[in-house]
């Protein structure tokens, strides 16, 4: 009896192993959370320059070009004007 019981938890915990790991698998093959759902209450920009996203209270941002841009540093902002000049 001991025994039975044994093997049914071992077996019950295999189980939600299993299905844990093929959960997460699935999730990340379909391209996982978006990042807006990542940081909810946060609207996140994408830096133009090493394509991150970036908490939009916390990027730095610049008009280049007559368009505003948000940059997650000033070395990223700087390489992107250098570069749109060329």
């Amino acid at each position: 009896m001991i025994r039975s019981l044994l093997i049914f938890f071992c077996i019950l915990i295999i189980y939600y192993a299993v299905k844990t790991v093929i959960r997460s698998a699935y999730t990340a093959y379909q391209g996982g959370e978006s990042p807006r759902a990542l940081h909810k209450g946060n609207e996140l920009v994408l830096d133009p320059q090493c394509r991150t996203y970036v908490i939009k209270d916390r990027a730095v941002t610049r008009r280049i070009r007559g368009k505003l841009c948000s940059f997650c540093s000033e070395t990223c902002a700087r390489q992107y004007e250098e570069k749109s000049r060329n």
